[in-house]
């Protein structure tokens, strides 16, 4: 938390990169990150006429999980393209384009606010725990998922490896709490907010696929190899399905993945 990140940049950065993975995501990181939203909904208490908002919503696959709770549900996410592909997926559910640090929504809106793999990508974590506390009703509560330490996401661990035996990628400018799993950190976001009993509890999940084509689709996309000479993307795929093999079993590939589940209550 202490180093210094260009906020601009960071923002910048999140926004192009998820706008880009806007189609395949569906089909590709929500195989992994759908398996979250049942523990979102258990900590934040979400149910059937529970308010939730579903901070960062991408393209709504997680909303319209929360929403056969029988909860009014309401997405949003700072990508047009995201959103555009949410509404288009789920028109029966709302979706707002907005910025999680100045949300388009009034004090006290909400029972419940989720965010499912988006907080370590937010470039000033501080204003968004505000403004969660502000949309927040008394006795409300914000559940939160990240990524546990890095080198326990395998599917992602295999990709990257490849990555750098083929090519040297600049350094990314990643937010303030990418790769923090430290306790404090967030129990200090949350007090500075207005928001306290911090639990943080880490939880086992795996990204399953038949082929590997939605974990190369997937991460492809998010790294903007396609940008890169062919014969790259052709020795990153080669190197990504002979480091993925390790995984395979039964004609599946099973990669396990660590999270942190943190939730806290308003007043």
């Amino acid at each position: 938390m202490e180093q210094t990140i260009d906020e601009a940049a960071v923002s910048r950065f999140e926004n192009e990169t998820w706008s880009r993975c806007a189609e395949s995501y569906t089909d590709t990181f929500h195989l992994l990150t759908g398996k979250t939203i049942p523990l979102l909904a258990g900590a934040a208490g979400v149910r059937r006429g529970t308010r939730v908002l579903d901070l960062g919503a991408g393209p709504g696959g997680g909303t319209a999980m929360l929403a056969e709770t029988g909860a009014t549900v309401a997405g949003v996410d700072f990508s047009h393209t995201m959103v555009a592909a949410a509404r288009r997926r789920h028109p029966g559910l709302t979706f707002h384009e907005g910025d999680a640090e100045v949300l388009p929504f009034g004090d006290g809106d909400f029972d419940a606010v989720v965010s499912n793999l988006v907080v370590h990508h937010l470039a000033r974590p501080a204003a968004v725990f505000r403004e969660v506390s502000r949309v927040l009703a008394p006795g409300g509560r914000f559940a939160f998922i990240v990524w546990a330490a890095p080198e326990e996401q395998t599917g992602f661990g295999v990709f990257f490896a490849a990555v750098q035996a083929h090519h040297t990628l600049e350094a990314l400018p990643h937010g303030p709490l990418f790769g923090v799993t430290d306790r404090a950190v967030y129990a200090k976001l949350a007090s500075e907010a207005g928001l306290q009993g911090l639990q943080l509890t880490k939880h086992e999940v795996s990204w399953e696929m038949d082929r590997l084509d939605p974990l190369l689709r997937g991460l492809c996309d998010w790294g903007n190899i396609a940008a890169l000479p062919s014969t790259v993307q052709d020795q990153i795929e080669t190197t990504t399905r002979a480091n993925a093999a390790a995984y395979q079993r039964d004609g599946r590939f099973v990669f396990p993945h660590s999270v942190l589940l943190g939730v806290v209550a308003k007043p």
